[in-house]
């Protein structure tokens, strides 16, 4: 095994995706996000050298020997450096590419030719693949145009992780379209980017001339005009100076328009009807050509995107889901190639998931043998083995189900029996409490609240309860209301007068309805909030001030940039902190006396959350104010359940209004009220009975409070090893107590 690190030689830091490759072209691997890379030579193949190649930087070749296993650091230089001492000037950008795009069949093939390429993409949630796709394929072209495009498919392998779904069918997967749309040369008349339309649609700079491994090339930059309402890119394009063909695209979506990404109309009905809702994230492409023979071919891919993916008949939510593809061209074919037979073509909409076999019962040790492309720093079977073995885990609610009528007399065992199952599968770690008609029936820890101390949980121990937090913000606006302090319908603008957003109302940002874009959705947001503390007031003016997603009131969408800016007007309208008033209007008469809001200091009663089991990175909680940020544990929510249920906080009325179901939120079975979920199908209890919920979600710390006031019922889960089957659990619970 050949294993080691590759940096950037000017700044030390590691260099993600890079391609491993022995040097006969049989072996291969890529870096991961830490620069670390492995790669396993069988002892036959003796001695070979590895070439190490990158998008944007220069390759390196070092030999290799069978017995050189050390730990290898490899540096790796930009690969495009800035000419200086060249000035350019006069040059129009658009009127370059134009030429560049007439130029297309002096550079391109223009006689059919045959790609054999490979493909891997590797979805994964935090450290965890949750979705594995791979194929080797040959792609037949009349010439460098779309006409007569065929995809012919040797080996295609597709796993993933049904647990983290929930049991939903979502497939990260391509179709040959997808393959096909990646050759923007070859699609430039119907390309985004370089179609006639694509030209109107873009601003694009000469930004002089560059180096690429030594050739003299054109750098052009781009970006979406100002006021296109579409989600459309930002990057750059590399021209070769002499010849003017393409040489490489470097794109990302733009902040301009990513807010109206969407699915194709096919997906988005599909997703409607499968309740889920996707929101990118972040999205960028690199797209290489090289030369062969004279004329230049695609020769290599790498897309990576980050998505939000929430909903879903059987209820998950995955932020963010990070998809790896790496598609590289393994040789070209330019001799007596012909089309292929109609039984072979794949058709071009068709998803390569569906050609692949059930790696479930079929050996993928045999499958795959002699034939992956793309060695990685781990095995792939152990990946499939492990992915099998969770998906199995699908089963327990059936299994837990038909126990459920033995547990009638006797609720408390009950309740034991499903929390103790769940936790010997690794699938709960953390603190539960259930009450049932006004008496606690069972409350227990599972688990470590810090593995490193061996600290167990306890009902002593405190959890961030996430978007549970809600709950309280939206209290905090009914004690106000109740007092005439602030309207419902009350334009924000009355409180923040500076707010560019001013027109929407709060009832509007208590469900969801305001339009304010998800400042947690946007990637650039996130490292920003998680680098420094900010006030309530610079939190709204920077990261929940961008243009409405849809005029306030006309559609739902879950925003926590909404209770951000509710927690803003609370400060305003009181003159206090919204910790202090959390504090002293809720915590203290609600007899919450381990309920905190904000970052706390590390103790033996606070739960560690652990991702993959590593501890979770922390920052500032009073960066999420009124949407997160509060820490508390089983006891104290009792209290507040409590102190609901004996209207201790707030008027019958005012209370009602809390409950009041509102809006639909569609991809959950829920409807929306203040802070509140009110359940329409999620769970079978909903027939019959009014079940009042909110989940909460943070990093790795999961949370869920359930209750069902015509019984006084209550569950409080709470779990600090991530994401957990808290809707299936909460619906066993309620289906043995009912």
């Amino acid at each position: 095994m050949i294993r080691g690190i590759i940096l950037d030689a000017a700044t030390g830091k590691p260099v993600s995706h890079a391609t491993i490759q022995s040097s006969r072209g049989l072996y291969n691997t890529y870096s991961d996000d830490e620069g670390q890379f492995s790669l396993v030579v069988p002892l036959h193949d003796g001695n070979d050298s590895i070439l190490i190649t990158h998008i944007k930087y220069a390759s390196v070749s070092l030999p290799s020997r069978q017995t050189d296993t050390a730990h290898k650091i490899i540096r790796m230089n930009a690969k495009v450096k800035q000419l200086s001492e060249v000035v350019v000037s006069g040059i129009n950008a658009l009127d370059l590419i134009r030429r560049a795009i007439d130029s297309i069949p002096l550079n391109y093939a223009t006689v059919p030719y045959l790609v054999h390429g490979f493909y891997r993409i590797i979805t994964s949630n935090g450290k965890t693949i949750i979705n594995l796709s791979q194929a080797r394929f040959n792609i037949y072209n009349d010439n460098y145009a779309r006409q007569n495009k065929q995809l012919q498919v040797d080996r295609v392998r597709v796993v993933k992780d049904e647990t983290v779904f929930n049991g939903n069918d979502i497939d990260f997967d391509i179709t040959p379209s997808d393959l096909f749309d990646y050759d923007l040369v070859a699609n430039v008349h119907e390309s985004g980017l370089l179609s006639k339309k694509g030209q109107e649609e873009y601003d694009f700079s000469f930004n002089g001339l560059t180096q690429l491994n030594g050739r003299k090339v054109y750098e052009i930059t781009f970006d979406q005009k100002d006021g296109i309402k579409k989600p459309l890119y930002k990057g750059r394009m590399l021209l070769d100076a002499q010849s003017l063909a393409f040489l490489q695209f470097d794109v990302q979506l733009s902040q301009k328009g990513i807010k109206y990404w969407g699915l194709s109309a096919i997906k988005t009905l599909v997703m409607r009807i499968l309740r889920m809702n996707v929101k990118m994230l972040s999205d960028s492409v690199s797209i290489v050509y090289e030369q062969h023979g004279g004329k230049y071919y695609l020769d290599h891919v790498q897309d990576n995107n980050a998505l939000h993916i929430y909903g879903g008949r059987k209820v998950f939510d995955l932020n963010p889901a990070r998809s790896n593809l790496n598609y590289f061209v393994l040789g070209i074919d330019t001799g007596k190639v012909a089309p292929f037979s109609k039984q072979e073509v794949v058709r071009q909409g068709k998803s390569m998931a569906a050609l692949s076999p059930d790696v479930n019962t079929d050996s993928a040790d045999v499958f795959w043998k002699d034939y992956d492309s793309l060695q990685v720093g781990y095995r792939v079977d152990s990946v499939i083995r492990m992915i099998r073995e969770k998906n199995s885990t699908l089963n327990y609610k059936v299994v837990l189900g038909k126990r459920l009528p033995q547990y009638r007399k006797d609720k408390s065992a009950g309740i034991d029996s499903i929390l103790s199952f769940y936790y010997q599968q690794h699938q709960f770690s953390g603190v539960a409490l259930v009450k049932y008609q006004g008496k606690v029936i069972y409350e227990k820890g599972f688990g470590m609240a810090n593995v490193e101390k061996h600290i167990p949980n306890t009902l002593a121990t405190q959890f961030r309860i996430g978007s549970m937090s809600k709950q309280f913000t939206a209290m905090l606006i009914m004690q106000l209301a109740e007092q005439g302090r602030i309207g419902m319908q009350d334009a924000v603008r009355k409180y923040l007068p500076e707010y560019v957003n001013g027109g929407v109302t709060i009832a509007q940002l208590l469900t969801h309805q305001g339009g304010i874009p998800n400042y947690t959705d946007n990637m650039e947001y996130v490292q920003q909030i998680f680098s420094r503390t900010y006030s309530p007031d610079s939190l709204v003016q920077r990261f929940c001030s961008d243009s409405l997603d849809f005029e306030p009131g006309t559609a739902f969408s879950y925003s926590n940039s909404g209770y951000v800016v509710l927690a803003d007007v609370i400060e305003k309208v009181t003159g206090q902190k919204f910790g202090d008033l959390l504090a002293r209007r809720i915590f203290l008469p609600a007899g919450m006396k381990h309920s905190v809001f904000g970052s706390t200091v590390p103790n033996d009663t606070i739960a560690i959350g652990y991702i993959n089991g590593d501890p979770e990175l922390s920052y500032p909680l009073e960066n999420v104010v009124g949407a997160g940020g509060i820490t508390s544990c089983v006891e104290d929510l009792l209290a507040w359940h409590d102190a609901l249920s004996t209207h201790t906080l707030l008027s019958p009325y005012w209370m009602n209004e809390l409950f009041k179901p509102r809006v639909e939120w569609k991809e959950w079975d829920a409807w929306y009220g203040y802070g509140w979920m009110i359940d329409k199908l999620q769970f079978k209890a909903s027939k019959k009975h009014n079940i009042e919920y909110h989940p909460g979600t943070e990093l790795g710390q999961y949370a869920m409070l359930a209750r069902q006031p015509d019984k006084d019922i209550v569950i409080i889960l709470l779990n600090n090893t991530g994401e957990f089957p808290r809707f299936e659990i909460t619906d066993l619970l309620l289906d043995l107590l009912n």
